[in-house]
């Protein structure tokens, strides 16, 4: 899916090797999909991710913040 929002930098982070960012990011639970812009989280899915909710999340914010 983010082949279609090139400007976005995706990161996979094992919480259950790297247990401090559970906490960091407050992600009780799995999966959790985390979408930050400056520092600041605009977007967050977790436990059950509805793909087409997601995809059309993805698609506002991406096309307000880089206007295309």
């Amino acid at each position: 899916m983010l082949k279609d929002y090139p400007r976005i930098e995706a990161r996979l982070v094992n919480a259950g090797k790297v247990t401090e960012i559970a906490g960091y990011l407050m992600a009780f639970t799995v999966p959790v999909i985390a979408l930050f812009l400056d520092g600041r989280e605009v977007l967050r899915e977790a436990r059950f991710i509805p793909v087409e909710k997601l995809r059309d999340d993805l698609k506002r914010i991406y096309e307000g913040v880089f206007d295309e």
